[in-house]
């Protein structure tokens, strides 16, 4: 068994080094390869910390997956001169930025989506990124680091301080008050009960699992082929649910600590109340994507 991969890699290495262009490919999954383990690694912790290091590397496979389906039309494709220096260019480039991309994910990334234009410009030229957008933005959005620190300093910098922590702290407050809880906000960020008091900080605003449940949105609605019009409403109301969702966790983070001790508000503050919370969302989310998608259906039915 090893002998024979040992000679199929022997063949593809022969095959790879045929011509110059040949050679410039493989030189460049080379580079590609060289940060796979580190990516392995960063995918799986992620996935043990509730991240949404899962739904970027679905949404780069799927777009890999989405050209490799239109294989015999990529096949037709011809670089012009410009377009195959420019790639081998970037791929170059990449090769010197190979060594500085193993201890910052952000170079990293960087190397990948370069590599990965410079194979795409030298192999079938620019017009490939014009005439299958939706693979290069998926690909793109796969490899895009840390979309949820972007979305933060984006919405931070646009936003007056602690805008959304105050408005869940509102809101929170309300429903509180609403159930008969005798809630009142102390100050901007914190909701007060007789036993104890929360603090609204960043991390409880829920817009880290907003930005997750939008990226899940985009990547499924895409994978499904829906049309833009449905894909964008699946991404604004999988946003909505994941703040609106966020209120009723802030009570229960609120009356745990008031009534239930430290140890019942470490349990929902903590992995294993996260997980429930996300699971029981995802599960409303689901019926609700599935009925957007019936309704269309049954639209067209009619």
């Amino acid at each position: 068994m090893k002998g024979k991969t040992a000679q199929s890699a022997g063949i593809w290495l022969h095959r790879g080094m045929r011509t110059s262009h040949s050679r410039m490919i493989t030189l460049g999954l080379f580079i590609v390869a060289c940060y796979v383990p580190f990516w392995l690694a960063k995918l799986a912790n992620g996935l043990l910390h509730g991240s949404g290091s899962i739904l970027m590397a679905a949404a780069m496979c799927l777009g890999l997956y989405r050209l490799w389906q239109q294989r015999q039309e990529l096949a037709n494709l011809e670089a012009s001169e410009g377009d195959r220096w420019l790639g081998y260019f970037l791929i170059v480039v990449s090769l010197l930025l190979l060594p500085f991309g193993f201890t910052t994910l952000w170079l990293q990334r960087m190397v990948w989506l370069q590599t990965f234009a410079g194979i795409a410009l030298s192999t079938w030229g620019a017009s490939v990124f014009g005439r299958y957008p939706i693979p290069t933005f998926l690909v793109v959005l796969g490899l895009f680091p840390e979309p949820t620190a972007v979305g933060m300093t984006l919405w931070k910098t646009f936003t007056p301080p602690q805008m959304l922590e105050s408005l869940m702290a509102w809101t929170g407050t309300l429903g509180l008050q609403a159930i008969g809880q005798p809630a009142t906000q102390i100050d901007a960020v914190s909701i007060a009960l007789p036993g104890g008091a929360v603090r609204v900080d960043w991390g409880c605003s829920g817009f880290d699992m907003a930005t997750v449940l939008g990226i899940a949105s985009l990547v499924v609605g895409l994978a499904m082929r829906e049309s833009i019009a449905k894909v964008t409403l699946m991404v604004v109301v999988g946003i909505a649910l994941a703040l609106i969702a966020n209120i009723p966790r802030i009570m229960l983070l609120a009356m745990s600590e008031a009534y239930w001790g430290k140890g019942a508000f470490e349990f929902w503050h903590g992995p294993w109340g996260g997980q429930i919370f996300a699971g029981t969302m995802f599960t409303i989310y689901y019926y609700i994507v599935m009925a957007i998608r019936n309704h269309g259906t049954s639209s067209r039915s009619a």
